[in-house]
């Protein structure tokens, strides 16, 4: 029965596991912004809006709620910036909460405030739950807003002492609003993984070399910036290797082999990086490896590793690898970084190959067959 109830609720994001549901709705905050952003922002001016017509039919009465409108506004307001900000999604989600509370609370205290308009609350309360429900991506954010959105206006029926045909009236009402704005999430939250799925596949497909199953140069620019970026916010040391292996193997063996070795420089590189580390396919024969939280004397580890794994690599020829390593300086850029790792690995070329060298000091280590290889 829960199973069944969690489906009609959440269509296919049911079967979801915790971290694909975040990756959906992470994507899902990105593109619904501009919407979330109108409707937010938008419904506050409602209470303004209502305050110019009661003023233009009673000025009297009109100044004496305007205290109590202005109110409702900077809360709303207050609710839709945090919505806005750069905050959790727990947090993004608790305003989208707190914003329906405040609004059913404001129709209510309008409402007693003027007990003729009775007849006009209810559609209100129904329009207001078709629009805001679809932006409640969590399962609970949907029930709490139901619950917080109902509770004010059923306290204003008790004060208002309504008859209880009229407490019906509003539970029904009520339910229809929730039922399609229920409906209208559910719909929402199908389209919106389908298309979050066509994308992941569309952009496995644009950003990873076909050959290594690495990314690929358009990959690493995406994927690396990011990275290059959240390390910056953190304060967190960031480090690069740039690698180049000898063409040698093409003329001699062919490209078939030329490619499994390739290859298998690849598995060597994903297999010495940790979780966090970027490597990507940049050029016919080249290679570069981000490691964020890596200072010189790490990367430069990293990059002693891969070239003696490099060397070990069973198979009809013997190939080596050239490579520049960089630490990032303050103020430097990512591009900046990459640049100087691969004037490393250029000069590492001209001094005979099959070296490890560092763009701070320009100081190599050498391998005991130094100049035979890459």
């Amino acid at each position: 029965m829960a199973a069944a109830w969690k489906h009609a609720l959440d269509g296919q994001l049911a079967g979801l596991s915790g971290a694909e549901r975040r990756s959906l709705f992470a994507y899902a905050y990105r593109n619904t912004a501009a919407s979330r952003t109108a409707l937010t922002f938008g419904l506050p001016l409602l209470f303004v809006i209502g305050w110019t017509r009661d003023y233009a039919v009673s000025p009297a009465l009109a100044m004496d709620s305007l205290p109590r409108r202005l109110l409702l506004f900077w809360l709303l307001v207050a609710m839709a910036l945090v919505m806005r900000s750069r905050l959790g999604a727990v947090w993004r989600e608790t305003a989208l909460v707190a914003y329906a509370c405040v609004f059913s609370a404001g129709i209510a205290m309008t409402t007693l405030a003027e007990p003729e308009r009775m007849s006009l609350t209810h559609v209100a309360a129904v329009l207001t739950t078709i629009i805001i429900l679809p932006f409640a991506l969590h399962r609970a954010t949907a029930a709490a807003v139901v619950v917080v959105f109902s509770l004010p206006l059923f306290a204003m029926l008790r004060v208002l002492d309504a008859d209880t045909s009229l407490f019906a009236a509003y539970a029904g009402f009520l339910l229809v609003g929730v039922g399609i704005g229920l409906g209208h999430r559910r719909v929402w939250l199908d389209t919106a993984l389908d298309v979050f799925r066509l994308r992941k596949r569309l952009l496995a497909r644009i950003h990873v070399d076909s050959l290594t199953g690495l990314l690929n140069r358009e990959g690493w620019e995406t994927r690396a910036a990011r990275a290059f970026d959240q390390a910056m916010a953190a304060r967190r040391p960031v480090a690069l290797a740039y690698l180049d292996h000898f063409k040698r193997t093409n003329d001699t063996f062919g490209h078939a082999v030329g490619d499994q070795l390739l290859r298998a420089i690849a598995a060597t590189l994903r297999s010495h990086c940790s979780a966090g580390e970027l490597v990507a396919r940049v050029g016919g024969e080249e290679f570069v490896v981000l490691l964020p939280g890596a200072d010189e004397d790490a990367v430069f580890a990293f990059a002693e590793r891969i070239r003696h794994a490099v060397a070990a690599l069973p198979g009809p020829f013997s190939s080596s690898v050239s490579c520049g390593v960089a630490r990032h300086r303050p103020g430097e850029t990512l591009e900046q970084l990459v640049a100087r790792a691969d004037a490393a690995m250029l000069e590492a070329k001209r001094r005979g190959r099959n070296m490890v060298l560092r763009a701070e000091s320009r100081v190599p280590t050498f391998s005991e067959d130094a100049g035979s290889g890459a």
